[in-house]
């Protein structure tokens, strides 16, 4: 058996353009020195190898754009691509635009793209050819196997779409008056299509890619309402199918509350294969009718990812840890291990009841803590959490101890048009702020002033305190 080579540089955001240049490199050599010109694409991709996310690394395109038309013809389990096509893949696989493949070739050659910018080649190569791998300062390792190879997958059995499951599709649909056909042209890449009557069935299997994964579900349905309610109560992840997408390539959007559903006919679709009962499924042989297409069943990271965020509801506590410093408005946060790396957003409002000068001061990288769940985006991979959610509201604790019509002393802060902001001296040791009204501001007041005022007024929802000065005498 030919030998397996693992392939490893620095991979993080500063070297990952260098990097990608380099496995590329690598990869071209070995296969100039193996012989191969051509690959064969297996179990391709389209997104969700990596990440689901459009803000997580993904590009317009996902890779495959100059490489392929814009329906993406040619990139499907078993096509043929000529080596500087592959190339391209390699690059953009290991940039995490979206896209994942394996690639075969003659001999045993194959190359693998691993989760963390590893490469795994297959074949018989020269010891020039792999010094001059080492020497684009890229680490090389001889290993028993690659872990993403076609013999370690899980698959099942398949009905092929013959004659037969044509047949009962066409007569399904005249039966419901119409059914909705699902392409899976490869992994999380779908087309759509609306079959209405047996006379459909040509023009609609003409459209479809070799070795398809096909689903048929009922009719989109014009009554939106019931589809909006179905996304509010959020039941297993599913996509949002509409009208305008039918027979296209855009795709459908992860079906989440903040989501839009137009006047139009409409379905959601589980994403999930736990979740996914078709009324009919089946696979696209070859032209010779034979069905030779090995659908990879194994969840991807991506996948994993999603499920354990299935997992999760607004108002749960969960614990985590700071994983970096401020990053525009919040912080990122390690949850739940390996599979929840940088998946909690902790924005700076969520952070504290409390004035802080620094980030660091409440949230410094390693911390531990409890927080709660806000709300959790599919699309964005993302969970928003609140510490301060978790702790006594400032506010209702001062409120707590009856203050109306109580004398306090503070610092006036800061001297506006409507009058004097002043901060609150209180047994709590709570930051407060109250107003004394322009009208009732002392002529003698001046910023950084310490003066006496009775508390008037306490309105909780707006958090706003009403002053005045205590009287002397």
């Amino acid at each position: 058996m030919p030998p397996v080579l693992r392939l490893k540089g620095p991979f993080d955001h500063h070297s990952r353009e260098s990097h990608a240049q380099a496995c590329t490199a690598a990869v071209a050599g070995l296969a100039l020195d193996a012989g191969v010109t051509r690959l064969t694409l297996d179990n391709p991709t389209l997104t969700g190898f990596f990440s689901f996310s459009r803000d997580r690394g993904g590009v317009n395109g996902n890779g495959l754009h100059g490489l392929f038309d814009y329906r993406r013809r040619g990139y499907h389990d078993g096509a043929e691509v000529p080596l500087a096509t592959g190339l391209a893949l390699v690059r953009a696989m290991v940039l995490r635009h979206g896209a994942w493949c394996r690639l075969d070739g003659d001999d045993g050659f194959f190359v693998h793209v691993g989760d963390d910018g590893e490469i795994y080649v297959g074949g018989a190569f020269s010891g020039a050819a792999v010094g001059r791998v080492r020497a684009l300062g890229l680490d090389v390792d001889e290993v028993e196997r690659s872990p993403y190879a076609s013999e370690l997958d899980e698959t099942a059995d398949a009905r092929p779409a013959d004659d037969a499951f044509w047949a009962e599709v066409g007569t399904l649909a005249e039966a419901r008056g119409a059914a909705l056909l699902e392409e899976q042209y490869v992994r999380n890449g779908r087309r759509w299509y609306e079959i209405s009557s047996v006379a459909d069935l040509d023009g609609v299997r003409a459209k479809l890619t070799p070795r398809a994964r096909l689903a048929v579900w009922p009719a989109l349905s014009p009554d939106t309402d019931a589809v909006r309610a179905a996304i509010e109560r959020r039941g297993p992840v599913a996509l949002l199918v509409e009208e305008p997408q039918l027979g296209d390539s855009f795709p459908a959007r992860v079906a989440e509350l903040h989501t839009s559903v137009r006047n139009g006919r409409a379905a959601l679709i589980p994403v999930d294969p736990a979740d996914r009962h078709p009324l009919l499924s089946a696979e696209l042989p070859d032209p010779d009718g034979v069905l030779r297409t090995r659908w990879r069943l194994q969840p991807t990271r991506a996948e994993r990812l999603r499920t354990y965020l299935g997992t999760l509801w607004a108002g749960d506590r969960v614990r985590g840890v700071v994983s970096t410093g401020l990053l525009d408005v919040g912080v990122r946060v390690h949850l739940e291990g390996d599979i929840g790396r940088h998946v909690g957003f902790l924005r700076v409002p969520q952070m504290s009841w409390n004035h802080f000068d620094s980030v660091d001061d409440v949230a410094p990288v390693g911390r531990e803590f409890e927080a709660l769940v806000l709300n959790v985006e599919f699309e964005r991979e993302e969970v928003a959490l609140s510490m301060k959610a978790l702790l006594p509201h400032p506010w209702q604790r001062f409120a707590d101890t009856d203050p109306v019509g109580r004398t306090f002393t503070g610092v006036v802060r800061k001297l506006l048009v409507p009058g004097a902001l002043v901060d609150l001296h209180n047994d709590a040791g709570l930051e407060l702020g109250g107003l004394v009204p322009a009208e009732d501001v002392p002529s003698w007041v001046d910023e950084g002033d310490e003066i006496a005022v009775v508390l008037e007024e306490l309105d909780l929802d707006r958090r706003r305190i009403l002053l005045r000065p205590k009287l002397s005498g």
